[in-house]
């Protein structure tokens, strides 16, 4: 957490926002869990080799942490169900979301 803050202290002026998309440690595929996991699932060159799992929880912590405001967007709760609090694209896209990445369009969670 010391890295985190250290880094958007610095770097972000008063009522900017940051999106991301991270690796969802409560979204409840067997494949997507295999994929994502810590390591990843093959080669140390593999994509997904340096990924650390994260959830909405820890996720919030650290960014709080680092003196942001958190407003949940799209995320899995422990139970898999998926939650969604409206956005507009226009506000800054993410695409790895269900409202961008045809991946993850029609999923609803569990």
């Amino acid at each position: 957490m010391r890295k985190t803050k250290g880094k958007f202290k610095y770097s972000f002026k008063q009522n900017n926002e940051v999106r991301c998309a991270v690796p969802n440690g409560y979204f409840r595929d067997k494949d997507y869990q295999n994929i994502i996991k810590v390591g990843g699932p093959g080669p140390i060159d593999h994509p997904a080799s340096s990924h650390r799992i994260v959830n909405y929880k820890n996720l919030t912590k650290i960014f709080k942490a680092a003196g942001f405001k958190v407003t949940l967007l799209e995320y899995c709760d422990e139970d898999g169900q998926f939650n969604f609090n409206e956005w507009d694209g226009q506000d800054g896209v993410i695409f790895r979301s269900k409202k961008f990445d045809p991946r993850n369009q029609g999923y609803t969670g569990s």
